[in-house]
C-alpha cells in the first residue's frame, strides 16, 4: 500500500493601493491588489504551504524568504512549480488540492476557472482534482472590513509510482 499524507496552508496578505491582484495566477480586476514580497498569490502561497506541510520540507518562507531580492515581485505559480519538483523528489506526486479564500470583494467565483486551469497545469493534475471555494466573513475581522484577503489549502499527496522500496 501506497503512503499517503495530508497538508494544511494558511496565507494572508493586505490588500493595498497600486498593485495588482493577482489569485491563483489570474489578474482579478479590483481597486487594490495584495501586498507581499512576491506577487502575494494567498492561493498559491496557500496551496504552497499544504504541500510543503505534507511532503515534511517546511514552509514558504523557509525555501523563498522575504530577504531574497530574486524572488521580489516573481509569480507565485513558478514558486508552486519548484514546489511540485521538491515534493517529487521526495518521491511524491500530488493528489488534489481543496482551497477556500475569504475575501469580502471582489467576487472569486467567475474567475475560478482560470485559476482552476493554472493550478492543475503546475501541479500535474486534472482539474477536477483542484477545488476552489471562497466566502466571505459577513463583515468580521480584517477580511470583513476588506483590509485583505485569506486563504485555506488542504492537499493530498501519495508516495509516487515506482518510487517505493521493494
Amino acid at each position: 500500500m501506497s503512503e499517503s499524507r495530508v497538508g494544511l496552508g494558511i496565507d494572508v496578505h493586505r490588500l493595498v493601493q497600486g498593485r495588482p491582484l493577482i489569485l491563483g495566477g489570474v489578474a482579478v480586476p479590483f481597486e487594490r491588489g495584495l501586498l507581499g514580497h512576491s506577487d502575494a498569490d494567498v492561493l498559491v502561497h496557500a496551496v504552497c504551504d499544504a504541500l510543503l506541510g505534507a511532503a515534511g520540507l517546511g514552509d514558504i518562507g523557509v525555501h523563498y524568504p522575504d530577504t531574497d531580492e530574486r524572488f521580489r515581485g516573481i509569480s507565485s505559480l513558478l514558486l508552486l512549480e519548484d514546489i511540485v519538483r521538491k515534493v517529487q523528489g521526495s518521491g511524491h506526486e500530488v493528489v488534489n488540492v481543496d482551497v477556500t479564500m475569504l475575501a469580502e470583494r471582489p467576487k472569486l467565483a467567475p474567475h475560478f476557472p482560470a485559476m482552476r486551469a493554472n493550478l492543475a497545469r503546475v501541479l500535474q493534475i486534472g482539474e477536477t482534482c483542484v477545488s476552489l471555494k471562497a466566502t466571505t466573513t459577513e463583515t468580521l475581522g480584517a477580511v470583513g472590513r476588506g483590509e485583505g484577503i485569506a486563504a485555506w489549502a488542504v492537499c493530498l499527496i501519495r508516495e509516487a509510482a515506482g518510487c517505493r522500496d521493494t
